[in-house]
């Protein structure tokens, strides 16, 4: 499963925690830890760091769901939460959750079956699927 973006910023933080002490060590065995020239060196380690693992991270873990066209008719999902009283609520397909939209005034509990109409950005338009 993908991780949700409270899980990225997780990653990406403790990421930067790692190549900051990466940082100031390498600047402590180098006996140069405060000096000028030295702080840009530390941060431009940090830097180039968080970027390498961003793309990393999005060449290695992309969403396994794309849609060609007349594709996204196909795919069939699992209401996960919501779509109460609201028509907005999350569905697990193929191993990833995303965030979604029910079509019509059709009402759906988690556990019923769905199926993906079309695409909006990362939200799904489905209708319930009997």
């Amino acid at each position: 499963m993908f991780p949700v973006r409270r899980q990225l910023w997780l990653i990406l933080g403790i990421e930067t925690v790692f190549f900051v002490a990466l940082a100031a060590w390498v600047l402590v065995r180098l006996d140069r830890l405060l000096e000028p020239a030295s702080l840009v060196i530390a941060l431009m380690i940090i830097v180039i760091g968080d970027l390498a693992t961003v793309l990393l991270m999005q060449r290695f873990a992309p969403t396994s769901i794309t849609f060609a066209a007349g594709e996204a008719g196909g795919l069939f999902g699992e209401v996960v939460a919501g779509f109460g009283l609201d028509t907005h609520g999350r569905v697990l397909i193929c191993g990833e959750q995303w965030a979604a939209r029910l079509n019509g005034t059709q009402r759906a509990s988690p556990g019923d079956r769905v199926r993906v109409l079309s695409r909006r950005g990362l939200t799904l338009l489905v209708e319930r699927s009997d």
